[in-house]
């Protein structure tokens, strides 16, 4: 889960329980706020109405003859009264009071006021039902958790954007220095701009790594270019002297043994050295993928190229490739080697008269074309399978021609155009190399 997410998950939830525990508390707060303003008003109207009797005089509400005032809405949820007491202690309340009205006990908040008027003592309440409190209580409290919703929702999407706003230099920082980075004179050492010092810092270390591995990279690839050169001109020059000692008629039949063997530790020298230096060179991307190459031409190709070797075993090797598949952004000659070292392993360890078969197929849709190299040798032990593409590694064959490279080769060549490769065997059976190709063009990062 990447970082940006996980923060404004984190916010999400902790308004959530923020929100949680507001809404255990808002019923509280909602029912002192509606009492709160039930009493306010109560005293606006209490106001309002002394104002009246000082401007009209009491006579207004309460007529001659009379000695109280008394007046309810219809649906009952307010009443004002007026009634003349004796005098006593000022009074000055709101509380909560029940009243008869109508055969009909209804429960009000009640503002009872206590004032003299023309020498006489009056009382003035004025109530309100506790039913329309909680009315307007439900009503806060609705309005208020609408607007605590769309306050979290809001803070949240703010947080997510302004933060995928910080990280911005974070993933460029990501996509410049960590991806898509395997090739080292590739680098791109151009600073992000970024007004973050930790991320600033990030960059300036990657950067200085990177420079680092260049430098390094460099020296490497200056050392095997010197090291093939100096090793591979020794070794012809070996093998021209070895030539010229066969040429010698005086030279022993014993001597011509020892120099025919000689002869085959230069072959088996250079031809080690050459494969370690294709897998170096592939592995430090020195080949070029820019070619576009159709399977089946290849694969045709390969087969040519076989021929000799399969008359001399007895083998016949069919390819069928339905469709054709093209590969976009490779390297011909790379993929000519994989496909030619998965068949000539199927040869090498072939039984006489045996077959090999190269299958192309499209994969499961959408994932690309599946090409098969298909042997009925003598297979391959269980224990083996897990390190047939170790470099060396050359299992139970005794064969002297055999180095262990030419699997790792087919393996490297594979993983730097992102070709899956996959292999299946049955011991005294056979052996299948599945090659994936990706359904889009290679990318070359």
């Amino acid at each position: 889960m990447k970082l940006s997410t996980k923060f404004s998950l984190f916010n999400a939830l902790s308004r959530v329980a923020i929100l949680l525990l507001l809404v255990g508390v808002l019923p509280l707060v909602m029912s002192r706020l509606a009492l709160l303003s039930t009493d306010q008003r109560l005293a606006q109207k209490k106001e309002k109405v002394l104002r009246l009797i000082r401007r009209t005089g009491i006579s207004a509400f309460i007529e001659g003859g009379q000695s109280s005032y008394g007046s309810y809405n219809l649906l009952k949820e307010e009443f004002i009264s007026l009634e003349t007491i004796v005098p006593g202690p000022k009074i000055d309340v709101i509380e909560d009071s029940k009243r008869a009205v109508e055969d009909e006990v209804v429960q009000y908040r009640v503002l009872s006021y206590s004032f003299a008027q023309s020498g006489q003592n009056y009382l003035l309440e004025i109530g309100r039902s506790t039913g329309s409190i909680g009315e307007t209580e439900r009503n806060f409290r609705r309005y208020a958790f609408y607007i605590l919703l769309v306050a979290v929702a809001l803070t949240t999407l703010a947080d997510l954007a302004f933060f995928r706003y910080l990280l911005a230099p974070f993933y460029t920082i990501i996509r410049q220095r960590l991806r898509h980075s395997h090739y080292p004179p590739a680098f791109d050492l151009e600073p992000v701009p970024t007004s973050t010092d930790d991320f600033r810092y990030l960059d300036e270390s990657l950067r200085e790594m990177m420079a680092t591995i260049q430098a390094s990279f460099t020296k490497e690839r200056k050392f095997i270019a010197d090291a093939s050169h100096e090793l591979l001109t020794p070794l012809a020059a070996l093998q021209y002297r070895f030539d010229n000692m066969l040429a010698d008629e005086s030279l022993s039949e014993e001597n011509q043994l020892r120099v025919v063997d000689s002869q085959r530790t230069v072959h088996r020298l250079r031809t080690i050295i050459k494969s370690l230096l294709m897998i170096s060179k592939i592995e430090n991307d020195q080949f070029t993928r820019t070619e576009t190459v159709s399977l089946e031409e290849l694969v045709a190709e390969v087969s040519e190229e076989v021929q000799d070797r399969l008359e001399v075993l007895h083998l016949a090797l069919t390819y069928v490739l339905e469709p054709d598949f093209t590969v976009a952004n490779c390297n011909r000659g790379l993929l000519f080697t994989l496909v030619y070292n998965l068949v000539s392993n199927a040869i090498k360890y072939n039984r006489e008269g045996g077959k090999i078969y190269v299958l192309g197929r499209p994969a499961s849709p959408g994932s690309g074309y599946v090409l098969e190299v298909r042997d009925t040798g003598q297979g391959i032990p269980k224990a083996q399978l897990p390190q047939l593409f170790h470099r060396f590694d050359k299992g139970t064959t005794s064969d002297p021609d055999s180095y262990g490279l030419g699997l790792s080769i087919a393996r490297t060549i594979a993983d730097v155009h992102h070709i899956d490769i996959e292999v299946n065997s049955i011991e005294g059976l056979g052996t299948s190399f599945l090659l994936t190709f990706p359904a889009g063009p290679v990318d070359r990062g």
